[in-house]
């Protein structure tokens, strides 16, 4: 009986080593109720989670950026799920740090095909996001085409300049009932903004009553730990929504005071971040 618990209990070390070469961050936990579980490749661990919205319950697949030895990982799960989406948040460096393993074609002569063009916004914006169409080939299967959206001047642990444009992003990605695949370095603070911001536009559009942020937010920990990183992420997400309120007349003109008073306060509060 002993030695069975023992046995027991050596597999749980040998399992949680295994987990711990794949993870990029050892403090940022992968839940085990919402994990994605490879059934394709030679793994099945990979540091990722499926998160709902109002409308879709595996509207997103929250993970961390591809580590050297996870990168086929990563496209493993990209086949299996059959996502058409891919949504990077990070860069490869990012303050003298590696973030990211170079998981994509960055030059023409690489193995895998793609044809790069920069996603045109409706306004004006600073914020720059390159979209790359991809065909995956993994061993075993067919050939899988997705686009790959790199948003690449959103600082870590910061915020980018607060416009309109993770909106009109998320609108070219809503289409397809496939998870969308949402990564910056650790998966929870960049990504965690955007798909918060995503499941408020969803209420929106339902239409249906939209809570405290925070409400939304403790769901989302449940399904992806430690979702939003700093209070700037925070500020940031109600920044935009309340540009886009604005813009499409959701809320009465009355409340236009209290918005310019927000806004100032945001800008006051994450000025040099």
């Amino acid at each position: 009986m002993h030695k069975q618990i023992l046995y027991k209990s050596f597999e749980k070390i040998k399992d949680l080593q295994q987990k711990l070469r794949h993870v990029l961050f050892q403090d940022v936990g992968c839940l085990d109720n919402d994990r994605v579980i490879l059934h394709i490749g030679p793994v099945s661990y990979i540091h990722a989670n499926y998160v709902s919205s109002p409308t879709n319950p595996k509207r997103f697949i929250c993970t961390q950026a591809p580590l050297p030895k996870t990168c086929p990982d990563f496209w493993y799960m990209v086949v299996q799920e059959k996502s058409a989406s891919i949504l990077m948040l990070c860069n490869f460096v990012e303050q003298n740090a590696k973030k990211c393993a170079e998981y994509f074609p960055t030059e023409d002569d690489k193995p895998l095909s793609f044809d790069g063009v920069t996603l045109p916004f409706p306004f004006e914006t600073r914020i720059h996001i390159r979209v790359r169409h991809l065909e995956v080939n993994v061993p075993g299967q067919p050939m899988h085409p997705c686009k790959h959206y790199h948003w690449q001047d959103w600082p870590d642990r910061g915020v980018p300049d607060a416009d309109l444009a993770p909106i009109v992003l998320l609108s070219k990605l809503k289409d397809s009932s496939a998870p969308i695949i949402v990564h910056c370095s650790a998966g929870i603070g960049r990504t965690g903004s955007i798909v918060l911001i995503q499941h408020a536009m969803e209420l929106l559009h339902i239409p249906a009553p939209l809570l405290e942020i925070s409400t939304y937010l403790v769901e989302l920990r449940k399904q992806r730990n430690n979702s939003i990183q700093t209070e700037h992420q925070y500020l940031y997400i109600h920044q935009v929504l309340l540009l886009y309120l604005k813009k499409t007349k959701y809320l009465d003109e009355s409340v236009t005071p209290y918005m310019e008073a927000f806004t100032r306060d945001y800008i006051n509060a994450t000025k040099g971040f």
